[in-house]
């Protein structure tokens, strides 16, 4: 089963909305695992249209996955007050460059949170899961559909 984001085609809109800027906010690093020896920032997605941030709650790095230009996928757990979104965001080499108060952009899923459960409003069958190690557990209806490896 293909990863319910690249069926939904949220990703293709998340990589065409990835503006070449850097954010001016303060950021954390995060290494990854791959083999490449080129490190590049990551590049800030354009902000919702009422400029709204959030909190950066986790990132996850999806190993499984890339986007059309071979990039590598991770996504982003945001609040913003009592709201969760959860967006997919791109990077190449080995460093990954977070923000620690990310715009949310007009792709990222709105989550509704029951304790460690966070549902997709717009897929109710759709839901993630942080496991006790700190990995993201994607969940289509009772089928886990990937598992992301903690980065923070």
């Amino acid at each position: 089963m293909n990863h319910i984001f690249v069926r939904s085609g949220k990703l293709l809109a998340t990589t065409a909305l990835i503006a070449l800027s850097a954010c001016n906010n303060a950021s954390k690093t995060a290494e990854t695992k791959t083999d490449s020896t080129a490190t590049t920032e990551a590049t800030a997605a354009a902000p919702a249209a009422t400029g709204q941030t959030g909190t950066l709650i986790g990132a996850w790095h999806d190993e499984a996955i890339k986007s059309e230009k071979g990039e590598s996928i991770a996504y982003e757990l945001i609040s913003s007050g009592e709201k969760h979104y959860i967006q997919a965001i791109t990077f190449v080499g080995n460093n990954l460059k977070l923000n620690d108060t990310p715009p949310i952009t007009p792709s990222a899923s709105e989550l509704k949170k029951d304790g460690d459960k966070y549902t997709s409003i717009e897929r109710p069958s759709e839901y993630y899961q942080i496991d006790k190690n700190g990995d993201l557990l994607i969940y289509d209806g009772t089928e886990m559909v990937a598992k992301c490896k903690k980065l923070i």
